[in-house]
């Protein structure tokens, strides 16, 4: 008999004794208290080091799948450029000629959008009424539309963010039906809110570890709905249907992707989701 493993722990060498079982290779267990070791016949030490190996190599651990616990990504930069780009609308439309002029052109207007100008659900998302409101936009976007980029990466998180905030808003359209004007990002904030819940909880159903990140982030998503939905011109509707519509986006995402998608998949959604918005303010210029 020859010594192949040494300084195994119990449950290595239980599991490597399993291995050979299952090829046919005689051999035994030797040690105790910490340290465990197997001996098998000299003829079959070469066949016995290539179960083993290959046993190693079929159930090495797996690469993370999006959301999962591994070595850490750097925050998105890109929460801050986003947010940048809320302010610099803000301001334009403040010190033009004419800044309710934007809302009426630009805004969630439910009637007009059931009839056709959906541009808007888009548009709504850059146009702020005070500086109160686009500051804790900025906030909510930063903080959260940028983890959901550090999770999903930055093309693919911008789209789902952009796309939770449409939808958000094309629902609370449908929901009022008609007079009800509604502006802000924060359908949006929500939407990556929501994405991010559902990234979290599904990585959790998975593996079932990660409940407390999942609950973290609804705390945090319950907390701003509750600060935000505390002034009287609060659309707490269109919030509800932002966190609503990145639910759904994010239980999608991680179920149809184990990990964030490469550079080119990235830049391509990034581009979309910038289209997307240029097309939409082009057609409430023309409109």
């Amino acid at each position: 008999m020859v010594t192949l493993f040494e300084q195994l722990s119990r449950k290595d060498a239980e599991t490597f004794s399993l291995v050979l079982s299952a090829v046919g290779i005689d051999h035994r267990i030797e040690g105790g208290a910490r340290h465990y070791r197997i001996d098998v016949p000299e003829p079959f030490a070469g066949a016995a080091l290539a179960a083993i190996s290959r046993y190693r190599t079929e159930n090495a651990p797996s690469q993370p799948r999006l959301g999962a616990r591994g070595p850490s990504r750097p925050f998105s930069p890109s929460g801050l450029i986003v947010a940048s780009l809320l302010l610099t609308v803000h301001l334009a439309i403040l010190y033009s000629q004419a800044p309710m002029d934007y809302r009426r052109a630009f805004g969630a207007d439910a009637h007009l959008i059931l009839n056709g100008q959906l541009y808007r659900c888009v548009t709504a998302l850059l146009v702020h009424v005070d500086a109160t409101h686009v500051a804790g936009n900025m906030a909510g976007i930063a903080l959260f539309g940028g983890a959901v980029c550090t999770l999903a990466g930055t093309g693919v998180g911008w789209l789902m963010v952009l796309a939770g905030g449409f939808v958000g808003n094309w629902l609370n359209a449908w929901a009022y039906q008609i007079h009800h004007l509604s502006v802000g990002a924060s359908t949006a904030v929500f939407g990556a809110i929501g994405i991010l819940c559902a990234l979290r909880a599904v990585e959790a159903i998975k593996t079932g570890r990660g409940w407390k990140q999942v609950a973290l982030v609804a705390g945090a998503g319950v907390t701003l709905l509750a600060l935000l939905g505390a002034g009287a011109r609060s659309d707490v509707g269109a919030h509800l249907f932002g966190w609503l519509s990145g639910l759904f986006l994010g239980a999608i995402q991680a179920m149809a992707c184990r990990r964030p998608s490469g550079s080119k998949v990235q830049v391509g959604c990034g581009a979309i989701a910038a289209a997307i918005i240029v097309a939409a303010w082009i057609c409430g210029a023309v409109g």
